[in-house]
């Protein structure tokens, strides 16, 4: 069986109060598909904008791709991106919409031959019930297709409880 370990970082510099900021983020997934070392890096640089209301938020974002993969490095297509939500309550009970999406286009030739073609993309979508000020319980809907050194559609159900300290 094959196991991979994934670490995600995402950060945004607010520019003022404009809500425009600019947009970081670093991936990587590491395991031993085929019973060789595998690693796949994504650093993303670019600008992003936050748009929020009455109890949503969606803030979009447009990157550049540099990628360090095992197989691949350097400069690889762009990411079209975000983050979206919705907070809302039924009788007394406090639940929230989630869904986060990435859409990868324009990769460099040589990587899309063994990733899956010129795009792929990558998100989810999540239901969750805010239990208490601290606790929540979700579940969400995960995707990616050609992506993650695969050229097929990779989906499952991940159910979470998180406590907030």
């Amino acid at each position: 069986s094959e196991q991979r370990y994934t670490f995600k970082n995402t950060n945004r510099i607010y520019l003022g109060n404009t809500g425009l900021n600019l947009y970081l983020h670093a991936y990587g997934t590491y395991g031993s598909p085929h019973r060789a070392n595998f690693h796949d890096d994504m650093f993303l640089y670019g600008l992003g904008y936050n748009f929020t209301g009455n109890g949503y938020w969606f803030k979009p974002f447009f990157a550049k791709r540099y990628t360090d993969q095992t197989y691949y490095t350097g400069d690889n297509g762009y990411v079209l991106g975000w983050v979206a939500g919705y907070s809302f309550s039924l009788g007394s009970e406090k639940f929230s919409v989630t869904n986060w999406n990435e859409y990868e286009f324009d990769r460099d030739a040589s990587y899309a031959a063994g990733n899956g073609g010129k795009d792929g993309i990558n998100g989810a979508v999540a239901l969750w019930w805010n239990a208490t000020p601290h606790l929540t319980a979700g579940v969400q809907y995960r995707y990616a297709d050609n992506k993650l050194g695969e050229s097929f559609l990779q989906d499952g159900i991940i159910y979470s409880i998180k406590y907030l300290f």
